[in-house]
């Protein structure tokens, strides 16, 4: 009897365990189809960093395992990297997610989110895909324990045999509102001052381009091609090239005259022996060998004088081929151009088109004539 015990003891434990991965396969297990998957994510593989957002949970745990093994299993992924090295981001936005994913070898951060249903239960799921410039790329939802459907093909594609008439291009920003169109496309600019704590005066100052309300920043030569100056793009990566070259140059040489100086100082001298024949030999080549070290010092000192000038001067070169001014010459164009694309005034308000108005104006004279009189009705339309 208590060998039977112990047997029934034992399949209870075991039982539980595979309950529990019955209970999580049932319901986040089934609920990602890697075809259904595939058909949400674009026609080109690409490097995923999948991030589950929100506040932490077994649910979201068990949905974020499904969804990661059906985007390995979905053709479409080259790459997908776990969101371990972005810390916490549960009180993350998705702009600011997917701009700390920017710093990763990946194309695409998609973000996994859950949501409450009727009962309490985490069993709604949001998929949002982000590109590394913070660029949204669709999204879609899914319930737990129920299989998610393919995309279906867009209506331009499934009507692309019938000529249909041209239709205006739809806005960047999909919102109707040509203000917050606006609000979300513009270039504006930040200064940012160093001051001295303990003397208040200023340091440095220098200038930062942004885009939109959400002040996304524009690095490196972005500002150039969003207001399409491919051309000063292209100088600021041929100066950055050289930034990059006279700060190696500027480096390696401060590091190898130290190297050469120190080499030279820590060299060993001869003992020489007062009372040995050979002491006055032996005290002149330690004379001589002395006067190499001090040129060789003297000759490291130099070359590491002359790197920190060059390393300088390579850190402190701006790659930029305009000056802070002319950069928001380039950006009142550009937002001058974005108004009147989406249709609003110099203040950024909506332009009205005035009113059509038509006058009517009447008339009657009298009129004789040979065979009588009357009334003649004129006037202008």
């Amino acid at each position: 009897m208590p060998r039977t015990l112990l047997v029934a003891f034992v399949l209870l434990l075991s039982t539980a365990p595979a309950s529990a991965l019955a209970a999580e396969s049932s319901t986040w297990g089934t609920t990602f189809p890697a075809d259904a998957l595939a058909t949400h994510l674009g026609d080109a593989p690409a490097r995923y960093l999948l991030v589950p957002a929100g506040i932490a949970s077994p649910e979201l745990a068990q949905a974020e395992l499904a969804l990661a093994s059906a985007l390995r299993a979905s053709g479409k992924a080259l790459l997908v990297m776990n969101a371990q090295a972005l810390g916490q981001v549960a009180q993350l936005d998705d702009a600011s997610i997917a701009q700390r994913g920017a710093g990763f070898p990946v194309d695409r951060v998609m973000v996994l989110r859950l949501f409450p249903d009727a009962s309490g239960a985490l069993t709604q799921a949001v998929v949002t895909l982000y590109d590394t410039t913070g660029q949204s790329h669709g999204s879609f939802s899914a319930v737990a324990g129920t299989a998610l459907s393919a995309r279906t093909q867009a209506p331009q594609q499934q009507q692309a045999a019938t000529p249909a008439p041209r239709a205006p291009a739809p806005p960047t920003v999909p919102n109707a509102n040509p203000t917050e169109q606006y609000e979300q496309q513009y270039i504006g600019f930040d200064e940012v001052v160093a001051v001295n704590a303990g003397t208040g005066s200023v340091l440095s100052k220098w200038t930062m381009p942004f885009v939109g309300k959400f002040k996304k920043p524009l690095e490196g030569d972005a500002l150039y091609k969003l207001v399409g100056r491919d051309d000063l793009a292209q100088v600021y990566q041929d100066k950055m090239i050289t930034k990059t070259v006279v700060s190696v140059l500027g480096g390696a040489a401060l590091l190898g005259g130290g190297i050469l100086s120190v080499t030279a100082i820590t060299a060993k001298r001869e003992e020489c022996n007062v009372f040995s024949p050979g002491f006055d030999a032996c005290f002149e080549r330690n004379r001589q060998s002395f006067d190499e070290k001090r040129t060789t010092v003297l000759m490291g000192i130099g070359i590491s004088g002359v790197g920190i000038g060059v390393l300088s001067w390579g850190l402190l070169m701006s790659p930029h081929p305009v000056t802070p001014s002319e950069a928001r010459e380039l950006a009142d164009g550009y937002n001058k151009k974005l108004k009147g694309k989406l249709g609003l005034s110099e203040e950024g308000t909506p332009v009205t088109p005035a009113p059509t108005t038509s006058s009517i104006q009447a008339r009657l004279s009298p009129v004789l004539g040979p065979n009588g009189a009357g009334l003649r009705l004129s006037g202008t339309f």
